[in-house]
């Protein structure tokens, strides 16, 4: 498995241009369950994965088969740009603009569909969910 995720690395370091680590981040499997606690206080969502910035882990969903799913492994290469955004001070949640939460999500979306088209893998929701990004801030300000 470390050999995957060092490849994953590989990807995200070439396709954003950040320096290479000295290390990759932790990557562990959790229940979906947790997810759906931590991500949506225990309300149905669709999350498989995130980058925590105060343990510098990726948590993924147990389920997902990293030794043979290429979309999979999208999610985990799309978790490493925030982790090379974390280890450039650009991915500081607390101080940042809602636009640029939404720059740095727009980042990890096309590393991600970069790695799944290369992969012949479909990308039609990373697609949909950059699109509904793209107004994230203006409908945030408007219910405000």
């Amino acid at each position: 498995m470390q050999d995957i995720i060092q490849g994953l690395m590989v990807w995200a370091v070439t396709l954003t241009g950040y320096q290479q680590p000295v290390e990759p981040p932790s990557v562990e499997a959790v229940t979906h369950q947790q997810l759906v606690k931590t991500l949506c206080d225990d309300q149905f969502c669709t999350a498989v994965a995130y980058y925590d910035t105060k343990t510098q882990t990726i948590y993924h969903d147990e389920r997902m088969q990293l030794d043979l799913d290429q979309s999979a492994r999208g999610f985990i290469v799309h978790e490493m740009v925030h982790y090379l955004q974390d280890l450039n001070g650009e991915l500081v949640p607390e101080e940042m603009s809602c636009e640029q939460r939404i720059e740095k999500e727009q980042e990890a979306y096309r590393v991600q569909r970069y790695f799944l088209r290369e992969h012949r893998q479909p990308t039609f929701q990373l697609d949909l969910a950059v699109s509904v990004l793209a107004n994230v801030c203006k409908n945030t300000k408007a219910i405000d």
